[in-house]
C-alpha cells in the first residue's frame, strides 16, 4: 500500500490518499482535484515544484510505505517561490541520469514539458538528452577546441622558424670563411710588418690599440642592438596602451548593473507569461471537458441540463453553449497573445546576455593589456639602465684610445716611419674582423632564438596532436551516447506501436537531428511526416507514445514503482484498455485519470473523487 499525504496543493487543503499496488484509475467531476491529486503525487516523485493552494504560503506532500518515505515542502515567501526536502527520484540509488531531466519522463501529465514540445512542434533534443548529462563532455570538448585554435595560432607564428634557422646557418658559415681568411691577411701582414722592423716600440701601443678598438666595437654593437630592443619594446609597450583604451572604451559603452537588472526584469515577465499561460490553458481545458462532459450525457434521461444551457465548472451558474464556446475562444486568443509576448522577451534576453558577455569580455581584455603594459615597461627600464652603462664605458674607452694614439703619434716622431704602411693595412684589417666577429656574435643570438622557436613548435604540434586525440574520444564519446539514446528510444516507440496496434501509423522514429519523424500509409503508400504536419489529436497522440518510450528507454519502470497519467483523449478505449495493460506490468503503482464513462468500461480499481474534494 502507497499512502500519499497532501497539505495545500492544488485545490486540496489536507487529504491522505491511499493505493494499492497495481492500476488505479482515478476519476470524478469537474472541481474534484483530480489535477491537484495527479500534481501532488508528480510534486513528490521528482517534478521541480508544485502548485499551492489559494491564499496558501506554504504546502507540502509526504510519500509513504514500507519502503519509501519522502517529504516535500514548497514555499511561497514575497513571491519568491524555494522547494526543500529530496524527491523519490532523488533518493533512488543509482538514477540512470540527472534527477531534474530524468522527472520529465516520469509525471507524463497534460502540460509534461516532452508531451507540450511535441503536440507544439516545439525541438526535444534538449528534454529527451537531458537525462544523459554530457553536457560537462560537450563544455571540456569546447575548451580544448578553443586551446587548440590557440596552439594553431601559436605553431603559424613558429611556422618559418625552420626555413630562418637554414638561411642563419649559410650565413654563419660564409662569415666563418670570410674570416678566416681575414685572419690569414692578418697574420701575413704582421710577419711583413715585423721583418721590416724588428723590436719596434710601437707593437706595444698598436696591439694595446687593436684590444680596445675591439672592445669599442662590441660596444657599440652592444649598444645599438639594445637600441634597437627597447625601440621594439615601446612600440609593444605603446600598442597594448591602446588596446587598454580601445578595451576600456568598449566595456564603458555598457551599463553592467542596468544590464542586470533588465536580465532579472524580463526572467520575472517571462516567468509570469508562462504562469498567465498555464492558467489560461487550465481554464481552456476544464471548459472543455465540461463541453464534452456536457455532450457525453446530453441524450441521458438523468442529465438535467439543456443541450443548450452548461453550468459553469467555476462559479455553478448556467451559461448558454455558445457563451462557453466564445469563452474559449478568447482564452485561447490570451494565450496566444501572452505566447506572443513571452516570444518577443526571449530576444531581449539574449541580447543582455550577449551584452553582459561583451561587457566582461572587454573589462578581461584591458586588464590583460595593463599587466603587459607594466611588464614592457619594466623591459624598457632594464635595457635602459643596461644602455647607460654601455654608454658610460664607451665613453671610457674612447678616452683610453686618445690616449694610446697621444702614444703612438708621439713615438712615430721619433722612429722611421716605414712600418706604417702595414700597421695602417693591419688596422684596417682587425676592424673587419671584428665587424665579422660582431656579426657573428649577433647571429649566435639569432641561432639560439630560432633553435629555441623551432623546439617550441615542435612541443606546440605534439601538444596540438594530444588535444586532437582528446577532442575526437570526446566527440566519439557524445556521438555514442547519442547514438544509442536513439537506438533504444527508437526500439522502444516501434515496441509501443506494434504493442497497441496503432494502425494509422506505420513507424514513429527519432532521425539524426533529434526529430519525430511519422511514417503512415496513405492509399497503399508509405508517406513521412513531420511532427508539424500531423492533426492535433495525432500530436497529441504522438507525444504521449514517446513520453513513455522515454520513460522505458531510461529504465525509470525499474527505478520508480509510480508512474502518472492524464489527458489520455487521444486513445480510444480500445487502444486505452491495451495500454494501460502494457505499463501495469512494468510499474508497481499505476495512476491514470480518466473520465467516470470510460472509467465504467475499464476493469480496474477506481478512485472516484467528489466536488468536496476529498480523496480519502
Amino acid at each position: 500500500m502507497l499512502e500519499l499525504e497532501v497539505s495545500n496543493i492544488g485545490g486540496i487543503e489536507k487529504e491522505t490518499f491511499e493505493i494499492s499496488p497495481g492500476v488505479t484509475l482515478v476519476t470524478g467531476p469537474n472541481a474534484s482535484n483530480k489535477t491537484s491529486l495527479l500534481k501532488a503525487f508528480a510534486f513528490a516523485l521528482g517534478a521541480e515544484s508544485a502548485p499551492l493552494r489559494s491564499g496558501s504560503t506554504e504546502g507540502w506532500v509526504g510519500l509513504s510505505n514500507g519502503d519509501i518515505d519522502v517529504h516535500r515542502q514548497v514555499t511561497n515567501v514575497n513571491g519568491e517561490t524555494k522547494v526543500s526536502g529530496q524527491s523519490l527520484l532523488e533518493t533512488t540509488e543509482d538514477p540512470s541520469g540527472d534527477p531534474s531531466s530524468l522527472a520529465t519522463f516520469i509525471n507524463l501529465l497534460e502540460f509534461n514539458p516532452f508531451r507540450t514540445a511535441i503536440r507544439h512542434g516545439d525541438p526535444i533534443e534538449s528534454l529527451l538528452m537531458g537525462p544523459l548529462d554530457i553536457e560537462d563532455l560537450e563544455a571540456e570538448r569546447a575548451k580544448l577546441i578553443e586551446s587548440k585554435k590557440n596552439l594553431d595560432s601559436k605553431i603559424s607564428d613558429l611556422d618559418g622558424s625552420r626555413a630562418e634557422l637554414e638561411r642563419v646557418q649559410e650565413k654563419r658559415e660564409s662569415i666563418n670563411a670570410e674570416l678566416d681568411e681575414l685572419h690569414e691577411q692578418l697574420s701575413d701582414l704582421r710577419s711583413r710588418r715585423d721583418s721590416a722592423e724588428e723590436q719596434d716600440e710601437l707593437s706595444e701601443y698598436h696591439q694595446k690599440q687593436a684590444d680596445l678598438n675591439a672592445e669599442r666595437a662590441q660596444l657599440s654593437s652592444d649598444i645599438q642592438d639594445i637600441t634597437d630592443s627597447i625601440d621594439r619594446l615601446e612600440e609593444q609597450r605603446q600598442a597594448a596602451v591602446e588596446d587598454v583604451d580601445e578595451a576600456q572604451q568598449e566595456a564603458e559603452v555598457y551599463d553592467p548593473d542596468e544590464i542586470r537588472r533588465n536580465r532579472r526584469e524580463l526572467h520575472e515577465r517571462l516567468d509570469t507569461a508562462n504562469e498567465r499561460i498555464e492558467t489560461l490553458q487550465t481554464a481552456v481545458t476544464a471548459n472543455r471537458e465540461m463541453l464534452d462532459l456536457d455532450i457525453d450525457w446530453a441524450g441521458s434521461h438523468e442529465h438535467s441540463i439543456s443541450a443548450d444551457r452548461i453550468r459553469c465548472w467555476a462559479c455553478g451558474s448556467m451559461a448558454d453553449r455558445n457563451r462557453f464556446e466564445a469563452t474559449i475562444e478568447e482564452i485561447l486568443d490570451s494565450i496566444a497573445d501572452e505566447r506572443g509576448k513571452r516570444d518577443e522577451l526571449k530576444p531581449q534576453l539574449d541580447e543582455l546576455d550577449e551584452d553582459l558577455e561583451a561587457y566582461n569580455n572587454a573589462q578581461s581584455r584591458a586588464a590583460d593589456s595593463k599587466d603587459r603594459v607594466r611588464e614592457l615597461k619594466k623591459r624598457i627600464e632594464q635595457r635602459q639602465n643596461s644602455l647607460q652603462t654601455k654608454r658610460e664605458l664607451l665613453a671610457d674607452v674612447n678616452e683610453e684610445l686618445a690616449d694610446v694614439q697621444q702614444q703612438i703619434d708621439e713615438v712615430r716622431e721619433t722612429h722611421n716611419g716605414q712600418s706604417d704602411k702595414f700597421d695602417d693595412e693591419i688596422e684596417q684589417t682587425q676592424k673587419k674582423v671584428l665587424s665579422k666577429q660582431s656579426e657573428l656574435t649577433r647571429l649566435d643570438s639569432v641561432l639560439s632564438d630560432v633553435r629555441a622557436d623551432i623546439k617550441k613548435c615542435d612541443e606546440l604540434t605534439q601538444q596540438r596532436e594530444d588535444l586532437r586525440g582528446r577532442i575526437q574520444s570526446l566527440t566519439d564519446e557524445i556521438e555514442q551516447a547519442e547514438q544509442r539514446l536513439r537506438e533504444s528510444f527508437n526500439t522502444t516507440v516501434a515496441d509501443l506501436i506494434e504493442r497497441l496496434e496503432f494502425d494509422s501509423f506505420e513507424r514513429i522514429w527519432l532521425d539524426g537531428s533529434f526529430e519525430i519523424v511519422v511514417a503512415r500509409e496513405i492509399e497503399g503508400t508509405i508517406h513521412r511526416s513531420p511532427i508539424a504536419h500531423l492533426s492535433e489529436g495525432e500530436r497529441e497522440l504522438v507525444g504521449l507514445v514517446c513520453g513513455l518510450a522515454g520513460y522505458l528507454t531510461y529504465d525509470l519502470d525499474e527505478a520508480i514503482p509510480v508512474l502518472l497519467l492524464d489527458s489520455l483523449g487521444a486513445f480510444d478505449i480500445d487502444r486505452l484498455e491495451p495500454l494501460i495493460s502494457y505499463f501495469s506490468d512494468r510499474t508497481e503503482y499505476l495512476l491514470v485519470a480518466v473520465y467516470p464513462e470510460i472509467a465504467e468500461q475499464i476493469p480496474y480499481t477506481t478512485h472516484e473523487l467528489g466536488p468536496s474534494a476529498s480523496v480519502n
